[in-house]
This record gives structure tokens, C-alpha cells and sequence, in this order.
């Protein structure tokens, strides 16, 4: 999956058809890498940023979430995210849409991935094994 590439409205578009689409498979034994593209902290560079996700289970590297603060972002119930030791876990309750929102709500405050200007509040995502 990649976005921008006309195929969806957003990057919370996109991401929602792949985790709904993954939900799909009958034998999801691998991780998924989601990665990110925004602009920069100055002129003309880019940040980039990866989720890793297997099922319910997201990797997001060695900094910890504030998991009130992506939920609360994210703008789900309280039990749609949690700690899981060196993981967190997604409710499997969440639909393919409260996941992305998640993702998005991680992307965009936790990794700061931040829309280049002309982007409309949007950034590049794409998603591969």
C-alpha cells in the first residue's frame, strides 16, 4: 500500500484498507512495517518514521508511547490501546478504522511526522512486509 497515489482520499484512508485488508488474511504470521513521510524540522528535509504491527501487536522502537495521549489523539475509548511489555497491544474490538486512527495519532505525535505544506494536513504512508 502507498499513498499518495490517487487510489485514497488520505493517509487514515489508506492505512485503514490495509490494516481492514490484513484482518482479512487467514494466516498473518508476518510483521507489517507502516512507514511515514513528512517534512522536516527545517527547509527541504523530510522525517521519516515506521510502526511495525503483527495482529493486534505494534512496535514502535525503543522511545515509549504516551498511550493516554495517542488514544486521546487518536480520539478512541481508553482501552483501544495498551502497553503489552516491550509492545502495545490494539483491542482486537478496534475496527480497521480506530487502528488507523491510532497509527495516525502515533505518526503524527509521537514521531512528530508533521504535513508538508501544500499537503492539505496529510503525508506520505505506505505499508510492506
Amino acid at each position: 500500500m502507498e499513498h499518495p497515489t490517487g487510489e485514497f482520499d488520505s493517509a487514515l484512508d489508506a492505512m485503514e484498507d490495509a490494516v481492514g485488508r490484513l484482518r482479512e488474511l487467514t494466516g498473518w504470521d508476518q510483521w507489517i512495517t507502516f512507514c511515514a513521510q513528512g517534512e522536516g524540522q527545517t527547509l527541504d528535509s523530510y522525517e521519516f518514521a515506521e510502526i511495525r504491527m503483527l495482529g493486534d501487536k505494534l512496535e514502535v522502537g525503543g522511545k515509549p508511547l504516551d498511550v493516554s495521549r495517542i488514544v486521546e489523539a487518536a480520539r478512541t475509548g481508553a482501552a483501544s490501546l495498551a502497553g503489552d511489555g516491550s509492545h502495545y497491544s490494539v483491542a482486537a474490538a478496534a475496527s480497521p478504522r480506530e487502528v488507523a486512527q491510532i497509527l495516525d495519532a502515533i505518526f503524527r505525535h509521537h514521531f512528530r511526522i508533521r504535513p508538508f505544506a501544500d499537503e492539505e494536513d496529510d503525508y506520505a504512508v505506505g505499508a510492506e512486509w
